[in-house]
């Protein structure tokens, strides 16, 4: 099992309690939950944490311009201008690029290349790929969707980059290949309590790691996500 000097922070208070921690460098992580539930604001936390190190990280989006997640994580944390001012935060709109190079819309393996180049180009030791779910499989067949799926979670692997795959989850009692074939899935939860909306967090998957396993309080502050020790069900 990894030790804690092992490990990379998520960057977000209460989280990396949660598990072990951190992250083990060099895997594969699903981040998942409905719309509005922080999942962008996560994957943002998680580079400015790298960035402040001196790592150089990317932010790959596949449908809107990334800059624009920039412009919302500034209300919690300006630092991001500056890293993604420097360089240290690189942005990438693949859509566009993606989208005219395919015949219909960007397969697992068109985005596994250009990955494979920002990474081994800019050097960088954390990704970010929002949203997961703007990608399609390129064959019908079960059994071949899977393994096109685990060749691209492998691929990423192999390339030394700890990375967030971002995906929308609307049916939260339904899992997908990628839940199965990740090293870590961290599912956010946005639901209604007594008349409030509440953020929840669960961490329904963590490989080499002791893991807490039930829902924990998450709160949207001043300087953006953290998460507490209570229960949600007790935050209203």
């Amino acid at each position: 099992m990894s030790t804690l000097q092992d490990r990379i922070s998520t960057g977000i208070p209460g989280l990396d309690e949660l598990i072990e921690g951190g992250l083990i460098p060099g895997k594969v992580y699903l981040i998942t939950g409905p719309p509005g539930s922080g999942k962008t604001t996560m994957g943002m936390h998680f580079l400015i944490e790298g960035a402040r190190k001196n790592e150089k990280v990317a932010y790959v989006s596949l449908i809107q311009d990334p800059h624009e997640a920039v412009k919302d994580m500034m209300r919690f944390d300006p630092s991001v201008q500056v890293y993604a001012g420097t360089k240290r935060l690189l942005l990438f709109d693949l859509g566009p690029v993606l989208w005219r190079e395919s015949a219909h819309v960007p397969t697992w393996r068109s985005v596994l290349l250009r990955i494979r180049e920002i990474a081994e180009d800019e050097k960088i030791s954390r990704l970010v790929i929002d949203p997961l779910t703007a990608i399609e499989f390129s064959m019908e067949n079960p059994a071949e969707k899977k393994a096109e799926l685990a060749r691209f979670v492998r691929g990423l692997e192999d390339l030394g980059v700890t990375t967030y795959l971002i995906a929308e989850m609307t049916d939260l009692n339904r899992y997908t290949e990628e839940h199965y074939l990740v090293s870590g899935v961290i599912m956010l939860h946005y639901f209604l309590l007594e008349k409030k909306m509440v953020r929840a967090i669960q961490i329904l998957k963590m490989r080499r790691t002791k893991h807490e396993t039930g829902l924990f309080r998450m709160e949207f502050t001043q300087r953006g996500l953290v998460v507490r020790k209570g229960s949600p069900f007790e935050a209203v």
